[in-house]
């Protein structure tokens, strides 16, 4: 494994945390859409088999973005972690196709941003509005569709390698 190969979650997951926490100018309906975005890279790259990405980062990332925003102590650091237990228990499954992945993630987007909203009622002592987090579950799965739906056509429209023989002499 190279190193590249190595660290490209930690560069990955450590980008989308920054931009997670950069302002944006969102109104504050939408604001919910921004933390997602270390959700998909978690997501991501724990079904990647290959990729090191340690539990202990996804909690960093999580709470850097809960001090740097100057949210409740730990919130995304709990959900970024319950992304990961997700995505672990998505990773044994085997999936041919990329309907089925973009289906088995939009569960997964839906089971944590169900979790992350429930998360805050509790934290807040009273049943939050449920719209943002919608909305911001919205964005990540059309995002991921337009993502799948690329990266496929590219697939589609590579020119298929020639097999190889690794046999000697005939």
């Amino acid at each position: 494994m190279t190193r590249l190969r190595l660290l490209m979650p930690v560069l990955w997951l450590s980008v989308l945390a920054i931009v997670a926490i950069l302002p944006w100018g969102l109104p504050w309906e939408d604001r919910f859409v921004l933390p997602l975005l270390p959700i998909v890279a978690i997501y991501y790259w724990t079904l990647d088999r290959d990729a090191w990405l340690p539990e202990w980062l996804v909690f960093l990332a999580g709470l850097l973005l809960d001090v740097l925003t100057q949210g409740p102590l730990g919130y995304w650091a709990l959900v970024y972690l319950a992304t990961y237990v997700v995505a672990v228990f998505c990773s044994r499954l085997n999936l041919e196709t990329a309907i089925q992945r973009l289906a088995l993630f939009a569960g997964a987007i839906v089971a944590v941003t169900f979790f992350a909203w429930l998360a805050a009622s509790v934290y807040f002592l009273e049943l939050l509005d449920w719209q943002p987090y919608a909305r911001g579950a919205g964005f990540a799965l059309l995002s991921a569709g337009i993502v799948t739906l690329v990266v496929s056509a590219f697939k589609i429209s590579a020119a298929p390698s020639r097999p190889v023989r690794l046999s000697r002499g005939e």
